[in-house]
């Protein structure tokens, strides 16, 4: 029953397995360079889109603002039927009609000019052409954050596809072994445990290629989302053309490069010019406001007098000068939360600079690191590849047991995957370490 049950989850594996490979199989391979992936982010992500549009609007709220400098312009016309006039005395005993013009009509033009209003209207001009800034400088980061989060996925795609490669390569020779171990334990030159503990290896390696092959699967396809490609692109990364050096810079070179162009920094600074900008529009309630207007009325019929029949024409023109009184009380409290938030704008750029200083450490940090480390794991794979096939040699000639050749698979294969992890940390921290400066 056990050897059954056993049979059927080999046969359930392996046919995982078979649609796993003919899943890939069936998408058509891409090789692309991460300069041509940040191009396809450009073109099609959907966040990038949203912030542009977010700018299309802060530009449209700069025109709309733009108005208030031009007049106000009113005009009204109506057409009205005008009852005949009939007199009472006082007991309301009807005395006479008077027949009057029963059709009348009405025409108003009224225009108003802001003459003075302590600069409201420029001050709201400029108040929107930052709010433009600020949507320039989400985008920017929005753009930068994009650029990381697909790097991070193009990055993770290559290191599980040179997985694949070596998990591939460690089962051909698995299998090799397998054969070995068969046609030793047939001539009764070893044990059957050895030839189990053989065949149990090739199927954890078997495992462990179905497990990174799944992974491939969905990093490409969160890839692809976010690049806006077809989904039955199989993307192939290539770091061939990604330079990364920064051994020739020290960490503060860096820091300074991050303080100077962070889009998150920039918009910290603008945030603040913002906060200034609401406190003079906010004092601007307390000066007086001058408009010169002009307006022009004609009317039929003219029932204050006689002949009735006619029009009456009259125009205006003048100055108006008005003074929000309760400014004087009420503006105090307006101009001390502005104050307020004006303290917190700046509170928040030093956070947002302690946390670039901190990104532009790690990201330094961890880039050296990675770079000092490739170099031993190399050596460190060399050795295991040696190993591995003196200790091959070995077994082959039945001077080791199979438990000596297992570990050395193990350790070449860990070894291979070293160098693997260690190659594709320099370049995301290298990637990091431009996020954070603002040059992705």
């Amino acid at each position: 029953m056990k050897k059954v049950l056993f049979l059927n989850l080999l046969g359930i594996m392996l046919f995982g397995i078979g649609n796993q490979f003919a899943t890939a199989q069936q998408m058509q391979e891409r090789q692309m360079t991460v300069q041509e992936l940040a191009k396809s982010l450009r073109e099609n992500n959907i966040q990038l889109k949203i912030a542009n549009t977010s700018i299309k609007v802060a530009d449209a709220r700069i025109g709309e603002v733009k108005t208030n400098r031009l007049p106000d312009i009113s005009t009204d016309v109506s057409a009205f039927y005008l009852s005949d006039v009939t007199i009472y005395n006082t007991g309301f005993k009807k005395l006479q009609t008077v027949d009057l013009p029963n059709f009348g009509n009405q025409f108003n033009l009224n225009a108003s000019q802001l003459i003075f209003a302590g600069g409201k209207i420029n001050k709201s001009i400029a108040l929107a052409e930052l709010s433009k800034t600020l949507s320039e400088d989400q985008l920017n980061n929005t753009e930068q954050g994009v650029k990381l989060n697909a790097t991070e996925l193009y990055l993770s795609l290559y290191n599980l596809q040179n997985q694949k490669v070596i998990l591939e390569n460690n089962k051909s020779l698995a299998t090799k072994r397998t054969q070995n171990t068969k046609l030793f334990y047939d001539q009764d030159m070893i044990t059957k445990n050895e030839m189990l503990r053989a065949e149990v290896l090739e199927r954890q390696l078997e495992q462990s290629i179905l497990q990174v092959q799944n992974a491939i699967l969905i990093t490409n396809k969160n890839l692809t989302l976010l690049a806006g490609l077809d989904e039955n692109i199989l993307i192939v990364p290539t770091i061939d053309n990604i330079q990364h050096n920064v051994r020739e810079q020290n960490e503060q070179y860096y820091r300074q490069i991050a303080f100077a162009k962070n889009p998150q920094l920039n918009a910290s600074d603008t945030q603040i010019v913002i906060a200034e900008k609401n406190l003079e529009l906010t004092r601007t309630d307390r000066l007086p406001v001058l408009a010169a207007f002009a307006g022009y009325n004609s009317s039929r019929p003219q029932t204050s007098g006689t002949p009735v029949d006619l029009y009456s024409n009259t125009y205006q023109v003048g100055l108006s000068l008005s003074y929000d009184i309760e400014s004087i009380f009420k503006n105090r409290k307006r101009e001390a939360v502005d104050k307020v938030l004006i303290d917190q704008a700046e509170l928040q750029k030093e956070s947002v600079r302690q946390q670039i200083e901190a990104d532009v450490n790690a990201a330094y940090k961890n880039y050296l690191q990675a770079v000092e480390q490739r170099e031993v794991s190399i050596i460190n794979r060399d050795a295991a590849d040696e190993n591995y096939r003196i200790t091959d040699l070995k077994y082959k000639n039945q001077l080791i047991t199979y438990l000596e050749i297992i570990d050395a698979s193990n350790t070449k294969l860990q070894a291979d995957l070293k160098v693997l992890d260690d190659q594709t940390d320099i370049i995301l921290n290298y990637v990091r370490l431009l996020r954070v400066t603002g040059q992705l």
